[in-house]
């Protein structure tokens, strides 16, 4: 993945393990961005089959700071096995990273998942070692990442058998 594949800052590339996860800036298109999504994620063979209208239904919205933590679920640990313990750790460089990769979307973006804790509003812990998803990939667990701003559409995606 390079960063004028996927629109992501340079610092994206080798951030997020390619064999179980998808990371992608996209610019978007037309006013549902659901469609954009869809459209972005076609081509992993492991979420060519999530469902438009799944999608709409099972993500709900995040807080910016939410989604930091969401990020770097996505990049860091096994969902299967619970997030590493590194991830409770500050790591500059990660997170700096990762912050730059959730302002690429825009201004007054806004970020969604199917991470079973956003039910829990502002209360949330994405860092959770126990955690429920609505599953939309074909696998046994996936936690999404969406962000959503008028220019562009940010996907980062996670997805694991057991």
């Amino acid at each position: 993945m390079t960063e004028r594949e996927t629109g992501l800052p340079a610092c994206a590339r080798g951030r997020f393990e390619e064999r179980q996860s998808f990371a992608a800036l996209v610019a978007r298109r037309g006013t549902d961005w659901h469609g954009t999504v869809i459209e972005t994620i076609q081509g992993n063979p492991v979420l060519r089959q999530v469902d438009r209208s799944e999608l709409r239904n099972n993500l709900l919205e995040v807080s910016p700071a939410q989604a930091l933590d969401l990020a770097r679920l996505i990049s860091v640990g096994s969902l299967l096995y619970g997030p590493h313990a590194s991830l409770r750790i500050p790591n500059t460089e990660r997170d700096s990273c990762l912050r730059d990769i959730l302002k690429a979307v825009g201004d007054g973006a806004r970020f969604f998942t199917n991470h079973g804790h956003a039910e829990d509003g502002e209360e949330a812990d994405f860092l959770a070692s126990s955690f429920h998803t609505n599953a939309l990939a074909d696998t046994t667990i996936d936690v999404c990442l969406i962000g959503v701003s008028g220019e562009n559409v940010l996907v980062l995606w996670r997805f694991e058998d057991d």
